[in-house]
């Protein structure tokens, strides 16, 4: 393994980790996302597995396993209780959608005559 293979697995672990951990914070229910955190999880994805498929292209083995465990583990690290906590307090745009009570379908209030 030459200089070249380990600075491409430790660039792409480097990006690899803050992407996981973003998704380890935000919710992972599709409802729960507020528009800014979608539109930051779709690009973000866009970007991580654009990552893994140019290092795939590039016949960068090692870094594109590399660059999906550090994703993975940064999913694991995010979701550390202490440390999610503390980071949702931080960050509150990082917070879950605030829920707004539905109707509940089929009772209809009657009029009275």
């Amino acid at each position: 393994m030459n200089a070249v293979d380990i600075a491409g697995i430790v660039a792409s672990c480097v990006v690899g980790v803050p992407i996981g951990m973003f998704f380890g914070f935000i919710p992972f229910r599709k409802d729960e996302l507020t528009e800014e955190q979608n539109k930051m999880s779709q690009t973000l994805g866009v970007v991580g597995v654009g990552l893994i498929v140019v290092l795939i292209l590039m016949k960068q083995d090692a870094a594109s396993w590399a660059a999906t465990f550090a994703m993975l583990g940064g999913v694991a690290i995010a979701k550390i209780p202490p440390l999610h906590a503390w980071t949702i307090r931080r960050f509150p745009w990082l917070q879950p959608k605030k829920q707004t009570p539905s109707k509940r379908a089929g009772k209809t209030p009657k009029k009275r005559k």
